[in-house]
């Protein structure tokens, strides 16, 4: 998909642009083997987990998330719409929100006063994230100020943000301190795409994992941590998150061409699987699943 000169009409795609836990790898003050690994080899560096879904017949685009990372990582989805590519701002087609923690909503920020003073940017979210940005500052700046223009989502609903993208909210179980959680099923022309980086447990969700695996030809999951007490000092089942290897072998029994469009994402920084070499990467490739790598492209319409 790299590298095409041109592009057919309403051709979607969807880019990693990143994939690591809200606090991004390597870690603010972490001195674990995976943050000494990203700081001293950039290529194991990782943002925070978004995304990209590009229309490149329109030349538009929408992020998933905004994360603290996302000045790069509207560059990124910017210069994916090809040579001599629009001004950010008029290529993008708004921001779709999955919930307030830190990772996925504080990127706003550089679309208010102080930087991009963006003209009523779309940003389609649940009726609670709605309310929490519009409640609450600087957040209600924004708002004020007419930066953004918030769209609520229902549970279930299907919106069109651009062109051939449709976008489904789903509602998962998280913890919700401020604002509920949704996963999305962004869907193009012939493929779609369920992605899911926060979830409290595939038990405690009310769709069954398997069913929802069904209607889409890709998945990216939560991938948060490889086993469940891998945090040191912290108690991993209040923060939440499946743990990958309970997935893959809740998952195991899958046909190899279904596990093949699965991959993780929303890696912690002491994920074991981020070891390139190590034994848990291997063990989950044999397994037949991947972790998702930044700039990873899928295509939606074919």
């Amino acid at each position: 998909m790299e590298g095409r000169s041109q592009e057919k009409p309403s051709s979607v795609v969807v880019r990693v642009l990143g994939t690591a836990q809200d606090g991004g790898i390597p870690q603010i003050g972490c001195i674990c083997p995976n943050c000494v690994r990203a700081r001293l080899y950039p290529q194991h560096r990782r943002l925070i987990a978004s995304l990209a879904v590009a229309d490149l017949g329109l030349r538009k685009f929408i992020l998933v998330d905004a994360t603290p990372d996302v000045r790069t990582q509207a560059e990124a989805a910017v210069a994916r719409l090809g040579p001599d590519p629009p001004k950010l701002l008029e290529a993008m087609s708004g921001i779709v929100l999955t919930h307030a923690h830190i990772g996925h909503y504080t990127g706003l920020m550089f679309f208010g006063y102080e930087s991009a003073s963006a003209k009523r940017l779309p940003v389609f979210a649940s009726r609670r994230m709605a309310d929490f940005l519009a409640r609450n500052g600087p957040w209600s700046q924004l708002v004020r100020l007419e930066n953004i223009e918030l769209r609520t989502v229902k549970p279930e609903e299907t919106v069109a943000p651009m062109g051939g993208v449709l976008v489904t909210a789903l509602t998962v179980p998280h913890r919700d301190e401020f604002t509920d959680t949704l996963a999305l099923r962004i869907a193009g022309p012939r493929r779609s795409l369920l992605y899911i980086p926060d979830i409290q447990s595939w038990e405690a969700w009310s769709s069954r994992l398997e069913a929802e695996l069904d209607k889409s030809e890709i998945a990216l999951l939560d991938g948060t941590f490889f086993v469940p007490d891998e945090l040191p000092g912290r108690d991993a089942a209040a923060i939440g998150h499946p743990p990958i290897k309970m997935t893959v072998e809740r998952l195991r029994a899958l046909p190899a061409s279904k596990k093949a469009g699965i991959f993780f994402t929303h890696l912690n920084h002491t994920n074991l699987a981020l070891d390139p070499a190590g034994a848990e990467r291997r063990w989950l490739e044999e397994a037949g699943f991947r972790l998702a790598a930044e700039g990873q492209e899928f295509d939606l319409s074919s």
